[in-house]
């Protein structure tokens, strides 16, 4: 287990630039954006704060003549809402300072939005670990670090494994809580600046946004594990083309990946819908694009878009954790792993 860990700690080491400074980096410049458009007013998170004033004047009551007949326009005292009572006697009110009821639509939509905006970070970071990946068995190679690392008393599937842990689990859960810490500096401005045009209280807006965060946020989690297994064989396939690639791993890992559906689909396919040679191309791609977490989170919303639906996500999560081409995957992964183990044991340079 130690020599396990001290393979991890030197991996960090090596890729420290993809797997730490990246997601800091991408995550204080949209701090920093945000910070500077709160300051300046130029950003009010999607409210109109003319919603909010509406009801800050004094009493007032008027009728008007409406295309369904005669209806009541009425404020009480400043800071109410608006009333409107149509001629059947039913009641809509808006404007003025929100009451629970509208925190309970606001608080989703605003967590959502402030988390769509945090996830940034671990969306580059998830192309910066396709480079760190492509080149990890190619570059020991490259500066002939490989021959030192082959006289500890190591395996090379350890070494793959370790590298493929590394740089894919704690690259990406690392930049998840990046954007995680960055979602609740957005949050925390996002309350202070509504505050100001609305006058509801900051601690009380916090609450019902981090409530509804921290849901998000656990079904974010859980997305990304669906993500890492469905891109599993993909990543599996970069390892073993780093372990054999004498130059441009990358290219070489990736290349094939796009240029292969793409001729098909020009010289073959031609457009075809549902051609079963061109689904089996594009699998690798539409793995590394997450499919299956935008299926599963288009399915979940479809019904309920101005809420977090927990539970049909979960649901979405569970079908997909069953289907059999996701545990085929996964024995195509362990076959590329043992393959890019059994390249660098017969290959040393």
């Amino acid at each position: 287990m130690n020599k396990f860990l001290t393979l991890m700690r030197r991996d960090i080491a090596d890729n420290r630039g993809a797997l730490i400074i990246t997601p800091l980096v991408v995550a204080t410049i949209l701090l920093v954006i945000t910070l500077g458009a709160a300051m300046t007013g130029g950003a009010r998170f999607g409210l109109d704060p003319k919603d909010f004033r509406a009801g800050m004047a004094e009493n007032f009551k008027a009728e008007i003549e409406a295309e369904g007949g005669r209806a009541v326009i009425s404020q009480e005292g400043p800071n109410g809402r608006v009333t409107v009572t149509d001629q059947d006697g039913n009641t809509r009110s808006f404007g003025g300072m929100p009451s629970a009821e509208d925190l309970k639509v606001v608080a989703p939509v605003l967590a959502s939005a402030t988390g769509a905006s945090s996830l940034l970070p671990l969306g580059i970071s998830m192309i910066a670990i396709l480079f760190a990946l492509a080149g990890a068995l190619h570059d020991e190679r490259k500066d002939r670090t490989i021959l030192f690392w082959k006289s500890m008393p190591v395996s090379d599937l350890q070494t793959v494994g370790a590298k493929l842990l590394t740089i894919v689990g704690f690259g990406l859960v690392f930049a998840f809580a990046v954007s995680l810490v960055l979602n609740v500096a957005i949050t925390t401005i996002a309350a202070i600046t509504i505050n100001q045009f609305t006058g509801l209280s900051i601690v009380t807006m916090m609450s019902a946004v981090f409530t509804a965060s921290a849901q998000l946020w656990f079904v974010l989690f859980l997305a990304l594990l669906l993500y890492i297994l469905g891109a599993l064989p993909v990543y599996g396939w970069a390892s073993m083309v780093s372990a054999w690639a004498p130059k441009a791993p990358f290219l070489a890992a990736f290349a094939p990946l796009i240029v292969l559906p793409l001729a098909y689909l020009l010289v073959v396919s031609r457009g075809q819908s549902n051609d079963p040679i061109m689904n089996v191309l594009w699998d690798p791609g539409a793995r590394l694009l997450g499919g299956r977490v935008t299926q599963s989170v288009s399915a979940a919303f479809e019904e309920t878009p101005i809420k977090i639906p927990v539970g049909r996500l979960l649901s979405e999560f569970g079908q997909q954790v069953r289907e059999p081409d996701l545990w085929l995957g996964l024995l195509f992964a362990a076959g590329f792993i043992f393959a890019a183990s059994e390249i660098r044991r017969r290959r040393a340079l």
